[in-house]
């Protein structure tokens, strides 16, 4: 999604009410830290408070504000990169048993057990990635591809 945009476009914003590529793919990555634990992984994303606020309600994200200076977008990729292979594996070593344990929590879709986690998680980064998709063609730039 993030291939070919240069670090420089990274904030540039369609209006006032959209966020721009900086904060999606942050908030993506920082999504998938956090949770990461939930699936055996032991990661840390240096940015999360950049993401995520514990005095809002859960899930305690953080909206984009433009007095900070989001990470670039090539620094995010980096670590979205190294978490993927592993996150990826997690997800496919889970038992059934594993997939169906309760959690502690609820998600907006999927319930209480891991694979409704798994589920909302998949619909969060296909939500965002479609924005992402968006502002890719509006800043002039071809479709996503799956090469």
């Amino acid at each position: 999604m993030l291939e070919g945009i240069a670090d420089a476009s990274g904030n540039m914003r369609l209006n006032d009410q959209v966020n721009h590529l900086q904060w999606i793919a942050g908030h993506l990555t920082d999504t998938r830290y956090k949770f990461a634990p939930m699936f055996g992984l032991q990661a840390n994303y240096p940015h999360t408070n950049l993401f995520t606020d514990p005095t809002q309600p859960p899930p305690n994200n953080r909206a984009i504000d433009e007095s900070i200076a989001y990470p670039a977008l090539s620094e995010t990729l980096q670590y979205w990169n190294e978490l993927s292979t592993p996150f990826a594996d997690a997800v496919a070593a889970i038992t059934n048993e594993q997939a169906e344990a309760e959690l502690p929590f609820g998600t907006p879709i999927g319930g209480k057990t891991l694979i409704g986690l798994l589920a909302f998680l998949t619909s969060h980064e296909s939500y965002h990635i479609g924005q992402m998709s968006i502002i890719r063609k509006a800043l002039g730039l071809s479709a996503m591809s799956y090469k």
